[in-house]
């Protein structure tokens, strides 16, 4: 069964492109959150220091409800849960500061990615309207002009709405091409990509956490 949808005009369009930037797109969102997921893990020693006070507090509980008789046991184990609780958050500390280094340092990777990108599909659209054809089927609404890039630019608003006006990336994207407003760029493919997978990703992480 096919959902009737009308025909999109395509002037032109680059399928090995768009296959690429959705790998690489995907490849690397995966990658930064699997770096990023295991910086924020706790350690094997961690979890040993854990393990520890939790057995250390559940013994001093025990030595209180044995009342004075037990004062030198409990005082010796209420400095060890806070010798335990010091080690512990120096552990927290330098795990969060680890967390805080490695973030940075995706955010320039990252960063990097998307101006190589940039660069190497700067002006060459990924996918372009033909304004012609879009006017011919009557698809640009009821536009009154002569002017094909107009009836390409008013058709491709419609099926990118609301994207096309509150989407700062979209605009970004297009900076070099010619028909910016009928036109698709590399970096919204590539984007496109990481934001299916992290969503993708952090449904998968919230089922595992059930």
């Amino acid at each position: 069964m096919v959902i009737p949808h009308s025909e999109i005009p395509i002037l032109s369009i680059r399928p090995t492109d768009i296959f690429m930037l959705l790998v690489v797109g995907s490849l690397t969102e995966i990658s930064h959150r699997i770096v990023v997921h295991r910086t924020k893990r706790q350690s094997s020693a961690e979890k040993a220091e854990r393990k520890a006070l939790r057995a250390a507090r559940y013994q001093t509980i025990k030595k209180r409800a044995l009342g004075p008789s037990a004062f030198v046991e409990t005082s010796k184990l209420e400095r060890l849960v806070l010798n335990k609780e010091k080690e512990l958050k120096v552990f927290e500390e330098k795990r969060a500061q680890n967390v805080k280094t490695m973030e940075k340092v995706m955010k320039y990777t990252m960063t990097f990615l998307n101006l190589c990108i940039f660069l190497m599909y700067y002006g060459i659209p990924i996918l372009e309207v033909d304004g012609f054809k879009a006017s011919e089927l009557g698809l640009s609404g009821n536009l009154q002009s002569d002017d094909h890039a107009e009836h390409a630019a008013a058709f491709w608003k419609g099926v990118m709405f609301p994207l096309s006006y509150v989407g700062i990336g979209m605009k970004i994207s297009r900076i070099g091409l010619v028909n910016k407003a009928s036109s698709v760029g590399a970096l919204s493919v590539y984007w496109s990509s990481q934001a299916l997978v992290g969503k993708i990703y952090e449904c998968l992480e919230a089922l595992s956490f059930r």
